[in-house]
């Protein structure tokens, strides 16, 4: 699963007004409020989902936490993602862009603009576990990017539909008072979607040469493209390896963790070229890579780890992809250990 940058978790814990033991709700990510505050401090997504549902609880049935969070973002804390929205000649000029920069402070997510003649979306995409956080948290995505159009176009903008592919529990008026108009619940992807008159307005503080600077310096900030297809390999993989001591999982048993459909996963992973035997391979590859390396268990043990039913599959299955038995493997990363 991805990480979620520390800023976000100190933000949250900050409107957790009915939760005075701060101390606590830090150590419940595994960190210090002091380390949250380190600026490239990250948190695992299950941890910061965990927290969400903690304060959550405290708020039921009426959450307004996370919206209150999201109103008081501001673009310069984004750094130059931010600046780069703020200084944008229109929304569509920034809309253009975002889409690539915004996986520099969110990795979990896929944003992207989706458009025709009369229809201007900004879309949301992110796989993962069917449970209160994760919906908190896409909720949270999209609040936060229409507070930072606010702040570039200086006016209340308002989307003329949002809509989230979650359903949920709990209360919701306070997304209807964010975003100033009822979300809708159960769609295929999370939306917000603007008038063309909104997205073309130009923006009171934009400047189409700080724009162009921003955006220049985003281009040499951006890791290798990472598409859809690749994350959602990867999240299959990871569900797959925390399976494995009970036996390679079914297919079906690992959409369900995703929160899709069987038939939707199978297709989503053959439109990226992806064979779900062959990623049960790799899963299996780097935990017994990871086992045989960095731990005492015995090679019997792992075999089981890995979803073997026999150690004489997992030697045959390693020697295959390392070139080496699992023994010869381990006494060659000691070797190399000493040595060193």
């Amino acid at each position: 699963m991805t990480d979620i940058s520390a800023m976000f978790v100190r933000k949250q814990i900050d409107v957790a007004h009915n939760l005075p033991d701060k101390a606590a709700l830090y150590a419940s990510v595994g960190l210090t409020e002091e380390e949250a505050r380190l600026p490239d401090m990250r948190v695992r997504a299950e941890d910061y989902f965990q927290l969400l549902e903690i304060i959550a609880e405290s708020e039921w049935p009426e959450l307004r936490f996370h919206m209150r969070v999201c109103a008081n973002m501001r673009c310069e804390e984004f750094g130059a993602v931010g600046l780069a929205l703020k200084s944008a000649p229109t929304l569509r000029h920034g809309f253009k862009r975002m889409g690539r920069y915004a996986r520099l402070y969110n990795k979990a997510s896929d944003f992207s603009v989706e458009e025709n003649e009369d229809i201007y979306c900004w879309t949301h995409r992110r796989p993962e576990p069917v449970r209160l956080g994760n919906f908190l948290s896409n909720e949270a995505a999209l609040a936060t990017f229409l507070t930072l159009c606010r702040e570039a176009s200086g006016s209340d903008l308002t989307p003329v539909l949002v809509e989230f592919a979650h359903r949920r529990e709990g209360g919701t008026a306070s997304l209807a008072e964010h975003f100033g108009i009822e979300p809708e619940f159960g769609a295929e992807v999370d939306k917000m979607q603007f008038s063309l008159e909104d997205v073309d307005r130009p923006n009171p503080v934009g400047d189409a040469g700080i724009w162009k600077f921003f955006s220049d310096h985003l281009e040499q900030m951006l890791p290798p493209s990472v598409t859809e297809q690749d994350r959602l390999a990867r999240q299959v993989i990871e569900e797959i390896a925390s399976m494995l001591s009970d036996g390679v999982p079914q297919l079906a048993d690992v959409a369900a963790r995703l929160g899709m459909g069987t038939r939707t996963l199978q297709r989503r992973l053959a439109e990226g070229g992806r064979n779900y035997l062959k990623l049960v391979s790799v899963a299996q590859r780097e935990l017994a890579q990871e086992l045989v390396k960095e731990t005492g268990y015995s090679l019997s043990e792992i075999a089981f780890l890995t979803g073997f039913s026999e150690q004489s599959a997992f030697t045959r299955a390693f020697k295959r992809w390392e070139g080496l038995t699992p023994g010869a493997f381990r006494q060659e990363q000691r070797t190399s250990i000493h040595a060193g």
